[in-house]
């Protein structure tokens, strides 16, 4: 763990608060204290190894680092706080504990329509090197298309296209990995996560999705495991896989 981490990091570690929203109250509320002294500055760093953090005079201990692979069903969404059901619900909180469930947080974002492969961990380290462009790790995508695609068309996605961005702007992407499995269906393996990137891809070259799901992170892959199904894996299970990619 590092040496000092922000009041924020310490206490979303602790799996004390089921949410942000809530987490902040408890800071505005006065109810924070760091060696006796309230602390509402969410952004003050300290070594919670040699410093007394507690919460309503209960001392912040941390929760052990969890992984797991859930297979993310349609119109659920990996944002906290928005219309549709958060994906970390979905992972049994009775069985896992309230401390750990509380803790969790999906590793990057599939947008709500899409289904498939999703991480769920409390380890703030590994979410951050899974998602680090530098690790360039290839995220494997079934998508089945509105039109016939073509062989242009997969040119196109494997020379890399330009795709319009949410706050405006271009951006050209890496080329992919595509394989057509029929007329209306392929694989598409990309190693970048902008919003939407996929479908945008598809657009640009004069196609749309129709349905999307990911298959595999690196070379961990979905399975045989069903919409709304979760199971826990250990780090070696997770990590040596997407590193090894």
């Amino acid at each position: 763990m590092a040496k000092k981490l922000t009041l924020y990091q310490i206490l979303r570690k602790s799996g004390m608060f089921s949410s942000k929203e809530e987490l902040v109250d408890a800071l505005r509320g006065g109810k924070v204290a760091i060696d006796g002294r309230v602390t509402k500055n969410q952004q003050f760093q300290c070594n919670p190894n040699t410093r007394s953090v507690t919460v309503s005079g209960k001392e912040v201990t941390f929760v052990t680092k969890k992984y797991f692979i859930l297979n993310k069903p349609f119109n659920t969404s990996c944002q906290f706080g928005d219309q549709f059901k958060y994906c970390r619900d979905l992972i049994d909180k009775e069985k896992i504990g309230g401390k750990v469930w509380n803790s969790l947080f999906c590793v990057g974002r599939l947008d709500v329509p899409t289904t498939g492969l999703l991480i769920i961990t409390n380890d703030g380290e590994f979410s951050r090197k899974i998602l680090s462009p530098d690790m360039k790790v290839w995220k494997k995508y079934k998508v089945l298309v509105k039109e016939k695609i073509t062989d242009e068309q997969i040119e196109s996605l494997q020379r890399g296209v330009t795709i319009e961005m949410k706050q405006g702007g271009t951006y050209q992407c890496l080329p992919a990995k595509v394989t057509r499995i029929r007329d209306h269906e392929l694989y598409l393996s990309i190693s970048e996560g902008k919003f939407r990137q996929v479908r945008k891809m598809l657009e640009a070259v004069g196609n749309k999705v129709a349905a999307l799901q990911r298959v595999a992170i690196g070379n961990l892959k979905l399975g045989s495991l069903q919409e709304g199904e979760w199971i826990e894996v250990n780090c070696e299970e997770i990590s040596t896989p997407i590193s090894s990619n």
